[in-house]
């Protein structure tokens, strides 16, 4: 898989690209046509980034970004042609106060729109989550779900708005959003097989981080360093 660095605002044309994605600039879009995956991982101390990202006609993206970061002002914006998917699958850590905006725009026929988010707030961390999916008039038979969850590890004030905005019959749709800590009976379980509370909820962690991500047991594996620097 080839990596691309992202260094100055730019538009980058994929097609039926693999390849590890570094961006370090405040804009950038993505041209998707064909197949691609988009594997993006980095521990950071902000993040001020605004993402647009094109799908034509008969495409396909997996795009898997996992952030360890301080501070964040993110935008992420898609929109699809018909016959397109995409699954957007987003872990992060976050130790300071940010916000992430998502919209999606589903502008055609026959389109999937999966966008899963899954946070972690520690130390200072306090995150506001809003995501909106808008499907268009006159659009028919596409699926759109949206998961956003929170799991919080201190007791900052995060918030999730979940949107879903439809203006046609034809189209399926599912969304569900949650904010939590971590339950005691999984605590209590782990301690059963004699693990201690601490690396206990390293375990809860790192599974709910790594899980929300399609991507190999070597890939997950690179990743731990990054979930626990």
């Amino acid at each position: 898989m080839n990596k691309v660095i992202v260094d100055k605002d730019d538009t980058l044309e994929l097609k039926n690209n693999a390849v590890y994605l570094e961006i370090n600039c405040s804009h950038v879009t993505l041209n998707i046509s064909g197949k691609v995956l988009i594997n993006e991982f980095k521990k950071k101390s902000d993040d001020i980034t605004d993402i647009t990202i094109n799908l034509a006609k008969n495409s396909e993206l997996l795009y898997n970004r996992c952030h360890n970061i301080n501070t964040m002002d993110t935008k992420i914006s898609i929109n699809q042609d018909s016959n397109s998917s995409i699954e957007f699958n987003y872990s992060m850590i976050a130790h300071d106060k940010g916000k992430l905006t998502m919209t999606s725009n589903v502008l055609g026929d026959n389109n999937k729109t999966n966008i899963k988010v899954k946070a972690i707030t520690k130390d200072a961390g306090a995150l506001v989550l809003q995501c909106t999916t808008d499907n268009k008039d006159k659009t028919n038979n596409n699926e759109l779900l949206e998961s956003l969850k929170i799991l919080m590890l201190n007791d900052e004030e995060s918030i999730i708005i979940p949107d879903l905005l439809v203006a046609s019959n034809e189209v399926e749709v599912n969304h569900a959003a949650t904010i939590s800590g971590i339950k005691e009976d999984e605590i209590f379980y782990l301690n059963s097989k004699g693990i201690n509370t601490e690396s206990a909820k390293k375990l809860i962690s790192e599974g709910f981080i790594l899980n929300n991500l399609n991507i190999s047991n070597k890939e997950q594996k690179e990743l731990e360093g990054i979930i626990n620097e």
